[in-house]
Protein backbone atom coordinates (compact mmCIF):
# COMPACT_ATOMS: atom_id res chain seq x y z
CA UNK A 1 0.00 0.00 0.00
CA UNK A 2 1.67 3.48 -0.94
CA UNK A 3 1.20 6.02 1.31
CA UNK A 4 -0.18 9.40 -0.30
CA UNK A 5 2.42 12.18 -0.41
CA UNK A 6 1.83 15.14 2.08
CA UNK A 7 3.11 18.44 1.94
CA UNK A 8 6.72 19.06 3.27
CA UNK A 9 7.01 21.84 5.56
CA UNK A 10 9.98 23.63 7.25
CA UNK A 11 10.09 25.40 10.77
CA UNK A 12 11.34 28.87 10.59
CA UNK A 13 14.77 27.64 12.18
CA UNK A 14 15.06 24.97 9.35
CA UNK A 15 14.33 27.66 6.86
CA UNK A 16 16.79 30.31 8.66
CA UNK A 17 19.24 27.38 8.60
CA UNK A 18 18.58 26.50 4.69
CA UNK A 19 18.47 30.26 3.56
CA UNK A 20 21.88 30.87 5.50
CA UNK A 21 20.43 34.38 7.31
CA UNK A 22 19.59 35.39 11.02
CA UNK A 23 16.66 35.34 12.50
CA UNK A 24 15.74 39.17 12.39
CA UNK A 25 16.07 38.42 8.37
CA UNK A 26 13.59 35.75 8.50
CA UNK A 27 10.96 37.68 10.83
CA UNK A 28 11.48 40.42 7.94
CA UNK A 29 10.69 38.08 5.51
CA UNK A 30 7.76 36.30 7.14
CA UNK A 31 6.34 40.11 8.44
CA UNK A 32 6.63 41.60 5.03
CA UNK A 33 5.48 38.54 3.52
CA UNK A 34 8.23 37.90 1.24
CA UNK A 35 7.81 34.25 1.46
CA UNK A 36 4.62 32.29 1.62
CA UNK A 37 4.10 31.05 4.90
CA UNK A 38 1.90 29.59 7.48
CA UNK A 39 1.46 31.41 10.88
CA UNK A 40 1.00 28.57 13.60
CA UNK A 41 0.42 30.74 16.47
CA UNK A 42 2.88 29.03 18.56
CA UNK A 43 5.31 30.89 20.72
CA UNK A 44 7.97 28.12 18.93
CA UNK A 45 7.94 26.97 16.29
CA UNK A 46 5.58 30.01 14.46
CA UNK A 47 6.33 29.55 10.98
CA UNK A 48 5.70 26.66 8.89
CA UNK A 49 7.38 27.26 5.14
CA UNK A 50 6.37 24.48 2.35
CA UNK A 51 10.00 23.23 1.25
CA UNK A 52 9.27 23.75 -2.36
CA UNK A 53 8.33 27.91 -1.50
CA UNK A 54 11.32 28.07 0.34
CA UNK A 55 13.67 26.28 -2.59
CA UNK A 56 12.02 28.94 -5.07
CA UNK A 57 12.74 31.91 -2.50
CA UNK A 58 16.28 30.77 -2.35
CA UNK A 59 16.74 31.05 -5.87
CA UNK A 60 14.93 34.47 -5.47
CA UNK A 61 17.39 35.40 -3.01
CA UNK A 62 20.21 35.01 -5.89
CA UNK A 63 18.74 36.06 -8.97
CA UNK A 64 15.99 38.35 -8.42
CA UNK A 65 17.75 41.88 -8.61
CA UNK A 66 15.12 43.99 -6.81
CA UNK A 67 14.70 41.62 -3.89
CA UNK A 68 18.81 42.20 -3.44
CA UNK A 69 18.91 45.47 -3.65
CA UNK A 70 15.89 45.48 -0.81
CA UNK A 71 17.76 43.08 1.38
CA UNK A 72 21.43 44.38 0.89
CA UNK A 73 22.84 45.51 3.93
CA UNK A 74 19.64 45.76 5.84
CA UNK A 75 20.28 43.76 8.41
CA UNK A 76 23.65 44.95 10.42
CA UNK A 77 23.51 45.53 14.04
CA UNK A 78 25.94 48.81 13.63
CA UNK A 79 24.45 52.06 15.23
CA UNK A 80 22.37 54.42 12.58
CA UNK A 81 25.02 56.69 11.87
CA UNK A 82 27.32 53.59 10.24
CA UNK A 83 24.39 52.21 8.90
CA UNK A 84 23.55 54.81 6.89
CA UNK A 85 27.08 54.78 5.12
CA UNK A 86 27.23 50.96 5.20
CA UNK A 87 24.05 50.67 3.39
CA UNK A 88 24.98 52.60 0.44
CA UNK A 89 24.96 50.73 -2.54
CA UNK A 90 28.58 50.31 -3.61
CA UNK A 91 27.97 48.18 -6.53
CA UNK A 92 24.64 47.32 -8.58
CA UNK A 93 23.81 43.90 -7.66
CA UNK A 94 23.74 42.14 -11.41
CA UNK A 95 25.41 39.63 -12.95
CA UNK A 96 27.79 41.50 -15.16
CA UNK A 97 29.29 43.33 -12.06
CA UNK A 98 29.47 40.47 -10.47
CA UNK A 99 31.01 38.06 -13.61
CA UNK A 100 33.65 41.49 -13.44
CA UNK A 101 33.58 40.65 -9.51
CA UNK A 102 34.96 37.40 -9.59
CA UNK A 103 37.70 38.29 -12.72
CA UNK A 104 39.39 40.82 -9.89
CA UNK A 105 39.51 38.57 -7.27
CA UNK A 106 40.98 35.55 -9.28
CA UNK A 107 43.62 37.94 -10.96
CA UNK A 108 44.23 39.82 -7.27
CA UNK A 109 44.54 36.29 -5.56
CA UNK A 110 46.32 34.65 -8.40
CA UNK A 111 49.77 33.84 -6.51
CA UNK A 112 47.29 31.83 -3.81
CA UNK A 113 47.14 28.28 -4.02
CA UNK A 114 43.66 26.77 -5.34
CA UNK A 115 43.28 24.70 -1.93
CA UNK A 116 43.76 27.85 0.66
CA UNK A 117 43.83 27.36 4.35
CA UNK A 118 40.59 28.49 5.92
CA UNK A 119 42.44 31.14 7.87
CA UNK A 120 44.71 32.36 5.44
CA UNK A 121 40.93 32.44 3.37
CA UNK A 122 39.63 34.35 6.48
CA UNK A 123 42.22 36.95 6.07
CA UNK A 124 41.42 37.51 2.48
CA UNK A 125 37.39 38.07 3.25
CA UNK A 126 37.62 39.99 6.61
CA UNK A 127 35.96 36.77 8.25
CA UNK A 128 36.79 34.32 10.08
CA UNK A 129 37.67 30.69 10.09
CA UNK A 130 34.94 29.61 12.00
CA UNK A 131 32.22 31.33 9.68
CA UNK A 132 34.59 29.46 6.54
CA UNK A 133 34.53 26.17 8.47
CA UNK A 134 30.29 26.97 8.93
CA UNK A 135 30.08 26.76 5.43
CA UNK A 136 32.24 24.29 4.20
CA UNK A 137 30.14 22.31 6.85
CA UNK A 138 26.99 23.71 5.04
CA UNK A 139 28.03 22.53 1.90
CA UNK A 140 28.31 25.91 0.51
CA UNK A 141 32.13 25.95 0.40
CA UNK A 142 34.49 23.04 -0.92
CA UNK A 143 36.73 21.81 1.44
CA UNK A 144 38.56 19.37 3.06
CA UNK A 145 40.58 18.32 5.79
CA UNK A 146 44.35 17.69 5.30
CA UNK A 147 46.50 16.32 8.66
CA UNK A 148 44.41 18.42 10.52
CA UNK A 149 44.41 21.73 8.97
CA UNK A 150 41.23 22.41 6.51
CA UNK A 151 41.25 23.91 3.46
CA UNK A 152 38.79 25.56 0.75
CA UNK A 153 38.51 25.86 -2.73
CA UNK A 154 40.22 29.13 -4.10
CA UNK A 155 37.07 29.10 -6.37
CA UNK A 156 34.60 28.21 -4.77
CA UNK A 157 35.22 31.23 -1.90
CA UNK A 158 35.20 33.61 -5.17
CA UNK A 159 32.16 32.55 -6.33
CA UNK A 160 30.37 32.36 -2.96
CA UNK A 161 31.63 36.12 -2.41
CA UNK A 162 31.36 37.69 -6.04
CA UNK A 163 27.28 36.76 -6.16
CA UNK A 164 25.94 39.88 -6.09
CA UNK A 165 23.92 39.75 -2.98
CA UNK A 166 27.09 40.27 -1.14
CA UNK A 167 28.35 43.11 -2.95
CA UNK A 168 29.22 45.60 0.12
CA UNK A 169 27.94 43.53 2.30
CA UNK A 170 27.73 45.03 5.56
CA UNK A 171 28.03 41.76 7.53
CA UNK A 172 31.19 41.43 5.79
CA UNK A 173 33.72 44.51 6.46
CA UNK A 174 36.31 43.01 4.61
CA UNK A 175 33.95 41.85 1.56
CA UNK A 176 32.67 45.41 1.81
CA UNK A 177 36.44 46.53 1.73
CA UNK A 178 37.21 44.16 -1.57
CA UNK A 179 34.35 45.66 -2.96
CA UNK A 180 35.08 49.14 -2.50
CA UNK A 181 38.46 48.24 -3.89
CA UNK A 182 37.36 46.61 -6.91
CA UNK A 183 34.66 49.71 -8.02
CA UNK A 184 37.80 52.31 -7.27
CA UNK A 185 40.41 49.91 -9.83
CA UNK A 186 37.48 50.00 -12.31
CA UNK A 187 37.17 54.05 -12.51
CA UNK A 188 40.67 53.98 -12.42
CA UNK A 189 41.14 51.97 -15.27
CA UNK A 190 37.70 53.51 -17.23
CA UNK A 191 39.74 57.16 -16.92
CA UNK A 192 42.73 55.85 -19.05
Amino acid sequence: MVKPMKKEYMSGCELRKYLHISTRKMKYLMDNNLIPHENTGQATHKYRVSREDARKFKYRMTHDQKLIAELAGKFSSHSKHSKESENRIILAPTKENSRSFRTYLTELWEDYPEAILTQDAARLIGGTPQSLHKLIREGVLHGAVIMNRQYCSKNGLIKYIGRPEMFGSADCKGIRKLTEEFVRVREVNKGR
